[in-house]
């Protein structure tokens, strides 16, 4: 594993990347210089979370918030996800792509930009600086969080992303990775699965980082605009989508007489004993538990017979295990305990005056808004049919971005295997991308490899160089 002193990034290169960062229109999608911003933008996540795990000086946070780059960084999220929403189900249509990373740069472009802004909103000075940005965080935070809870409630035993999903994509089984020996279409086929697989695993890992998102939020609403606590409040009743995904624990399931969890970024197999509650869900508590608890807040929100009847349902999930774990929901507990008895209760108007989100959909999507045809037929040559030109300058980007030796040091536990997905200790000695336990499993997994093992390694000298021109 990487020693406690991994960097992705020196400090001159941060504050480079984040000088350099911008609103690029969509139109631009997939040029060079989206892709270097991309990447850019995924390396300053990655770096981020390295200084938190550390207790380091946070350096990124500090200068996006110095230097008023959040807007960027909002602009970079909303456009990948209008991308998603609006033109990725175009683009999965006739023809099939001929490759997956053109897809995956962008779904990890959104993943990224989440991840810097649950850094940001973790400070409350820096929270405070997005300003009329909070809205479009809540907003699209509150949109992740809905779609995983109305999947839930229309498929109960089926999640988003199911981990055997995972283990087949682990196994190589979506012949994502290899064309030799398999036939052209099926091929195609492998490819948009492999696509809409990794777009609904990355909607988790979206929902994970929404659910910390508005929890920090939701504890500093403070030294927020007054609008934001409408927005919270009034216009998505985020206490009743929370207490929703807490019913329907969309990120838990049992498969095969084993009990997973999705955590963070995958389906992990819990090990007895395992907590209560998992990170996402002390999340939630804790964002419900800031917004009811609070005297101002609460003041703000009427509880109606049908919001207490569903707040009501949690108070079976609060037992002494999960209390146990998080002392501090006791006065939450207590508080549902005593809804009971209550009589339903109105709450204070709401501010007059409704303000608007600062970017938006309509925002970032610009003279596109409504011809997302027009610009899915503008972009389908760069994804559907890039050439390999194209994709080795893709792939060297996105492997520097993905630093090994740093993403190692972010690994919560032991790397599994691609094969059995048993404990690995060794990886390719080629590309280094990828683990194993024993030779027997990298030698089976070698015909599934090759393709992306070649890719990656086909330009060492130039994936090791920086991004700075």
């Amino acid at each position: 594993m990487a020693h406690s002193g991994t960097n992705v990034l020196q400090t001159f290169e941060i504050d480079h990347y984040i000088e350099k960062l911008e609103c690029i229109n969509m139109e631009e999608m997939l040029t060079l210089r989206w892709v270097v911003s991309g990447c850019r933008l995924i390396q300053l996540g990655v770096q981020a979370a390295l200084e938190v795990k550390q207790g380091t000086h946070e350096h990124v946070q500090h200068t996006i918030t110095l230097q008023d780059k959040g807007v960027a960084v909002v602009w970079h999220l909303l456009t990948a996800e209008a991308w998603r929403l609006h033109l990725l189900p175009l683009l999965l249509t006739t023809p099939s792509p001929s490759s997956s990373l053109p897809f995956i740069i962008v779904l990890q472009t959104e993943a990224a930009a989440m991840g810097l802004l649950e850094n940001l909103v973790f400070h409350e000075d820096s929270a405070a600086s997005l300003d009329g940005l909070i809205l479009d965080v809540i907003d699209h935070s509150v949109r992740q969080l809905t779609r995983i809870a109305t999947h839930a409630h229309t498929h109960p035993h089926h999640p988003l992303y199911h981990p055997v999903e995972a283990m087949d994509a682990r196994q190589g089984k979506t012949a994502r990775e290899s064309g030799e020996g398999v036939d052209c279409e099926v091929k195609e086929e492998g490819l948009v699965k492999e696509v809409d697989g990794e777009e609904r695993r990355v909607g988790l890992v979206l929902g994970c980082r929404a659910a910390a998102i508005l929890h920090l939020l939701s504890s500093c609403l403070g030294r927020l605009p007054l609008c934001a606590t409408t927005r919270l409040l009034h216009t998505h009743d985020v206490p009743q989508l929370l207490a929703s995904l807490l019913h329907l624990s969309p990120w838990r399931m049992t498969h095969a007489g084993g009990r997973y969890v999705f955590q963070e970024t995958e389906w992990v197999e819990e090990k007895e004993p395992a907590p209560p509650l998992s990170r996402t869900e002390c999340q939630l508590w804790a964002a419900l538990h800031a917004l009811l608890m609070d005297r101002e807040t609460l003041a703000m929100y009427e509880v109606n017979s049908g919001r207490r009847a569903a707040l009501l349902k949690l108070r079976g999930h609060l037992n002494d295990a999960a209390l146990a774990q998080v002392p501090a929901l006791e006065p939450l507990a207590r508080w549902l305990a005593a809804l009971t008895l209550t009589a339903p209760q109105e709450a204070r108007p709401p501010p007059l005056v409704t303000t608007i989100s600062q970017l938006g959909e309509a925002g970032v999507a610009g003279v596109w808004e409504g011809r997302w045809g027009e610009l899915a037929d503008l972009l389908k040559p760069r994804f559907l049919s890039p050439t390999p030109e194209d994709l080795q300058v893709l792939a060297t980007n996105m492997t520097a971005a993905w630093d090994l030796d740093a993403l190692e040091a972010l690994l919560p536990d032991t790397p599994v295997c691609a094969t059995c997905g048993n404990p690995a200790g060794r990886r390719c000695s080629r590309c280094r991308a990828q683990w194993y336990c024993r030779r027997e499993c990298q030698v089976k997994h070698w015909p599934d490899h090759k393709k992306l093992c070649d890719l990656l390694n086909s330009d060492l000298a130039t994936r090791k160089t920086s991004f700075i021109e």
